[in-house]
């Protein structure tokens, strides 16, 4: 069987449980028998038909260099997608090209990775702003990156006061875990770097990163077009 065949035996199998809960026991019975017999042929579980909702979406790393560990304000910002749209993420540091492959229902992780590459877009902006009106006289090099850094982890924590995190159910959990582990049997620990100062300056780099992130928000109402593509996002930034 091609796998265009067994899709569309999976989408009859799908049609044929939704048949099951009729509320004409006759019907019901019928469905779920069929449905049964289809299961067998193909060989898959309930989980297995469940797990043909979820996908994967790429975006650029934006945040990241290949050949360098991944900065820990790009990781907090991961985890605060994950959070807001019940995904996960898996990065891919290629030598030439970074890229965070988003995992999820297949609306959610292409919402995810549209989140995060209009929210990873302004935080470089921010950062790179940050630098130039705070950070130009009076530090080293290092020094003023690290300070950087450090504006962009508040800054993340400023954004996350404004995130209403997803509830997702406990078999959702679990379909996304058991998704991201036939995807990615062999995940390895990612390198991070953090800002690695301490003292006044940090903690005044990191009020001006969470005043600043209050200003953005992330609304969740999306909705994909039938081709899979987002097709509605209301607004993300600073409000008017």
């Amino acid at each position: 069987m091609s796998a265009e065949q067994k899709q569309k035996a999976m989408e009859r199998l799908k049609k044929l449980l939704a048949l099951s809960r009729s509320a004409n026991e006759h019907e019901a019975a019928a469905a779920l028998s069929k449905a049964q017999e289809l299961m067998r042929e193909l060989c898959v579980s309930e989980d297995d038909l469940e797990l043909t909702d979820y996908g994967t979406a790429e975006a650029d790393g934006i945040l990241a260099r290949p050949g360098y560990s991944v900065p820990v304000y790009a990781t907090l910002l991961e985890g605060l997608i994950e959070k807001a749209f019940s995904c996960t993420a898996v990065w891919d540091r290629q030598k030439v090209k970074c890229k965070i492959i988003w995992l999820g229902q297949k609306s959610k992780a292409d919402i995810s990775a549209y989140s995060w590459t209009v929210l990873a877009r302004l935080l470089k902006n921010k950062r790179e702003q940050y630098k130039f009106t705070h950070l130009l006289g009076g530090h080293t090099p290092g020094k003023r990156e690290a300070l950087a850094d450090t504006f962009c982890e508040g800054w993340v924590a400023g954004v996350s006061r404004n995130i209403l995190r997803d509830t997702a159910s406990a078999k959702d959990k679990r379909l996304l875990d058991l998704f991201l582990k036939q995807k990615f049997p062999n995940l390895v620990n990612l390198q991070t770097r953090g800002a690695g100062l301490t003292g006044g300056q940090v903690n005044s780099a990191y009020t001006d990163g969470m005043r600043e992130g209050r200003k953005t928000h992330l609304h969740s109402g999306v909705q994909n077009t039938k081709h899979g593509q987002v097709g509605q996002t209301q607004y993300l930034g600073a409000p008017t």
